[in-house]
Order: C-alpha cells, then sequence, then structure tokens
C-alpha cells in the first residue's frame, strides 16, 4: 500500500509546478526511508537537483527542508547542502537534526555529528542528553560518552558571553544530568566554572520553579540549584558555603536536600506508587503554538483515539479557505500553506489509527497539491516512518507588492490589524547604542512595529531582547518583515564602524 500511494504521488509531482514537485520528492524519500533507504538516497538526490533550478527566494526554504530530510535519509549528504540563513536558527536547527537523525536511527551519525559541531554559538546542548541516553550504560560506550561531553563542556567555555540565559541553562541541565560521565576532577572544576560564571551574570528578570514549593526569581540561585547535587558530592564545603548565601537556594536545599537529585528521586517514588495504585495520567491535553488553534488540536487528539477523522479534515478545510480566499490570501510557496501543514498532519495520523483505510478520505481534499502532500504523509505513516516537522509561513502580499511584503514569521494578522503600509516611526537601538537591522535586507525596524509570541503577545521584541514579557519565552530567533527571512535574533545587532 506504501508503495502505491508513494508511485501515484511520484507521478502527480512529475506534473506539479516546480517548487510543488521538489517538495514532494523530498517528501517522499522522507517517506521511503521507512523501507527501502537506498531508494530514499536517490529520491532524495533528485530533489536536490529540482531545488537547485529554482529561484532563490524558494530556493532557501527547500534546502532548509532538504537537510532535514537528510539527516532522516542520508546524514552524510548534509555537507553538500548548503547552510541558508532559512536554515540557520541555531540551536532550532542543530537540534531539530540530531533530533531527526535519532527518530530514524542514526545514532552513530548525530553522535558524530555533534563531535564535529564547532559553533558554541548554535551547539545543541540541549539534545545532547538524548544522544547519551541512546549510546546506553553499557561500558563499551563509556568511551565515546566521554568524549561527548568533554565536547560540550568545550562549546559551553567557549560560548559567547552574549548568550541568552536559556541558552547557558542548558548545558547547566546536560552537565547536572551527565557530570558522572567525566574524572572527578574535571566534574568539580566544570561545577566550580558554573558557579563562578552565574555569579557574574545579571541575577533579575528570571522565574524558576519546581513543584508548587519552591520557586527561584534569581536566574543565578536557580542555576546553583541545578547542580547543587554535584557540589554536594564533589566540593560539600562550598555547597554549604554558597546555601548560607542565597536565601533562595537554602529554602530549596531546605526541602530538597540534594537538589534536583533529591526532586528526581520523589518523583521517582511517586510514579512507581501510583502505577502501584493503578493510577493513570489521565486523559488531558498536551497542546502546543498558537492559542487561537488549540480547539482544531484538540479534536485531532480526539481523531487519533475514536479514528473520526471528520472534524479534523473540516479544521484543515477551513484553513485552506483561509490561505485562498480573496480577503486572506496566503503569497507564501503552497508547500508551507497552514492548510497544507494541518493536511499533512491529519492524515499522518489518520494513517496511524485507520491503516489504509484512510487513503478513502484523500478524496475531501479539495486541492491537488494539498492531496498530493496529504498521500505522501499518509504513506510515510503506513511505511513505518516517523512523523516530520511541519513547516508553516504565511504571507500576506505578493512578492514585491510593498515593503513589507513577506510576513514570515511575523504574525500575518498583527501586520494587517495594527501597523499601516508604510510607518514613518522612529527606528531602534539597543540600550547599548548599536544598531538594530535585518541581517539579510539591513531593514531597520521602527519602534512601533510588533511581533506575536507563541502565547498571543504582541509586542516589539527589539525592547525586551527577544523575551516574551507575557510569558517570558526567550527567542533565539527574529523574522523579518520586509524580505520575510529569519535570523537569530543576536545578528540583527550591530555597531556602527
Amino acid at each position: 500500500m506504501p508503495d502505491d500511494l508513494l508511485g501515484s504521488a511520484r507521478r502527480q509531482a512529475e506534473k506539479s509546478d516546480p517548487s510543488v514537485r521538489a517538495a514532494a520528492l523530498l517528501w517522499i524519500a522522507r517517506a521511503e526511508s521507512g523501507g527501502d533507504v537506498s531508494r530514499a538516497r536517490r529520491t532524495l538526490l533528485e530533489g536536490l537537483n529540482v531545488v537547485r533550478s529554482l529561484p532563490n527566494s524558494v530556493r532557501r526554504h527547500l534546502f532548509d527542508e532538504a537537510r532535514s530530510v537528510a539527516a532522516a535519509v542520508s546524514p552524510e549528504l548534509l555537507d553538500e547542502i548548503p547552510i541558508t540563513s532559512q536554515s540557520g536558527f541555531g540551536q532550532f536547527a542543530s537540534g531539530d537534526l540530531v533530533r531527526v537523525m535519532l527518530a530514524h536511527g542514526h545514532r552513530d551519525a548525530a553522535v558524530n555529528y555533534l563531535l564535529h559541531y564547532e559553533d558554541p554559538a548554535s551547539f545543541p546542548f540541549s539534545y545532547v542528553g538524548n544522544v547519551l541516553y541512546e549510546l546506553g550504560p553499557q561500558s563499551s560506550e563509556s568511551a565515546r560518552r566521554m568524549i561527548l561531553v568533554r565536547h560540550s563542556v568545550e562549546m559551553w567555555r567557549r560560548s559567547p558571553i552574549s548568550s541568552h540565559h536559556h541558552e547557558r541553562s542548558d548545558f547547566v541541565q546536560l552537565f547536572a544530568d551527565s557530570w558522572k560521565e567525566l574524572p572527578a576532577d574535571e566534574a568539580l572544576a566544570v561545577a566550580r566554572m558554573i558557579v563562578a560564571q552565574a555569579a557574574e551574570e545579571p541575577d533579575a528578570g528570571g522565574s524558576a520553579g519546581y513543584s508548587h514549593e519552591i520557586h527561584f526569581t534569581s536566574p543565578r540561585q536557580a542555576t546553583l540549584f541545578q547542580i547543587l547535587h554535584v557540589l554536594r558530592r564533589l566540593d560539600p564545603a562550598l555547597a554549604v558555603s554558597l546555601i548560607d548565601s542565597h536565601d533562595q537556594l537554602a529554602a530549596g536545599a531546605r526541602r530538597y536536600p540534594n537538589g534536583l537529585e533529591t526532586l528526581n528521586e520523589e518523583a521517582e517514588a511517586e510514579a512507581k506508587r501510583r502505577k502501584a495504585d493503578g493510577a493513570t495520567c489521565g486523559g488531558g491535553y498536551i497542546l502546543m503554538g498558537d492559542p487561537r488553534d488549540f480547539d482544531r488540536q484538540r479534536r485531532l487528539i480526539d481523531a487519533t483515539r475514536s479514528g473520526n477523522f471528520g472534524p479534523p479534515i473540516e479544521d484543515a478545510i477551513e484553513k485552506y479557505r483561509e490561505d485562498t480566499s480573496p480577503s486572506t490570501t496566503n503569497y507564501a510557496p503552497k508547500e508551507y500553506w497552514p492548510s497544507t501543514g494541518t493536511f499533512r498532519t491529519v492524515f499522518y495520523q489518520a494513517g496511524k489509527r485507520l491503516g489504509p483505510e484512510a487513503a478513502k478520505l484523500l478524496e475531501q481534499i479539495p486541492d491537488d497539491d494539498l492531496r498530493l502532500f496529504a498521500t505522501i504523509e499518509l504513506a510515510a505513516a503506513l511505511a513505518g516512518a516517523p512523523g516530520a516537522s511541519i513547516r508553516q509561513m504565511k504571507q500576506p502580499r505578493p512578492p514585491n507588492s510593498s515593503r513589507f511584503q513577506r510576513g514570515a514569521s511575523v504574525d500575518a494578522r498583527s501586520l494587517k490589524e495594527m501597523h499601516r503600509e508604510e510607518t514613518d516611526g522612529p527606528t531602534m537601538r539597543s540600550p547599548d547604542g548599536r544598531l538594530i537591522r535585518c541581517p539579510e535586507c539591513l531593514f531597520r525596524p521602527p519602534t512601533d512595529l510588533r511581533w506575536n509570541c507563541k502565547c498571543g503577545h504582541a509586542w516589539n521584541t527589539f525592547a525586551t531582547s527577544g523575551k516574551c514579557p507575557a510569558c517570558q519565552f526567550q527567542w533565539e530567533v527574529t523574522g523579518c518583515p520586509c524580505c520575510g527571512e529569519i535570523s537569530e535574533h543576536r545578528t540583527w545587532y550591530v555597531s556602527e564602524p
């Protein structure tokens, strides 16, 4: 059945527009990776050839897609695919590649990717633990685990001072979990460096908590709590000294004497108790993204349980109406429409839940290209391929129609409802006087421009260095409303010569 669906998809792709054909071939390759890896590699190379023939504005996005597919199909091909500004999202991009490699069984490739990764500013600290877990506790893998942790330490040491706190916190969390992979003297040296670095950082604007019992408003003390168990073992005197001089750390230590180690032990004991009592996690939801999509997400979750995919398909059709309506036309590449992504997600889940019977639902999709993409996802599910990361774009104006022409990462509603076609507001500078401008097109944002956070809050991201004042999420990337490209937030700040 998957081969039949992919054969049909390939034939349709050959008759489609070049960008649709390129995306289809890339996604077919990912679906084929669940069975014939050599065939998947050939399809990926075929898709790359089509991508290279496309205009630059489309090619950038599809090269990003191709890197993700290469991580799934043939990680050695990553060296042959350009890293564009679109794919250079720092930890988001590098971490996603590691995630994809692991999901598709390329454990050794993920190890090698991390060991050869030399950009400390975008090193995916938060995914190193996943790789260590895949290596397992076997003594035969201890050398590789130690080398990987050492390389992570080196990347942390070389990280720019301007790194966001949550990026540094990712390393601290990694070290807290994996410090035993290092000899005791090395681990102690790293722990002391973390303490020293924490003492030099600004100690305001933080918010962290564990259960409902302890809360940190001090980023410094939250960091110290993360490694308290390490200090208790390797330098008890330093641990006591820090507790005596930090009130929030002291409160945390009274409740959890060995910090995260005690907290995790209690959580594991509670989980075992609940399991013994026959308790389950219940029937709740875990929802992410735009709150306006939460109802749609709930209906899809319900469909995966009940097998009734009618409501999620209606949701996808409604998104298609938005993408094609004269008043809300989406001028982004069709492969990245929100309706495309929704149909892909729905039919992947339908394939997992209903099996081949889900093919009968394809006829409800009102667009040939979107039906093509959904067919590929259905085939991927039937072939046992892991689900894909779905990228979506909303571009409310035709290319070159105005100054603000491609709101790829700025919410389209924000641009329509909050701002004039051309704004004459004063341009911004950082508190230290640096210029703020897009690293791709040199657009300088005015003070009255707004970006939308995933929590729904709208604000000028440069007023807070990318940190949402509503939910405190720290954004690593920022989209330009003028050229539509997405760049690391830190690269928007430049010093005048």
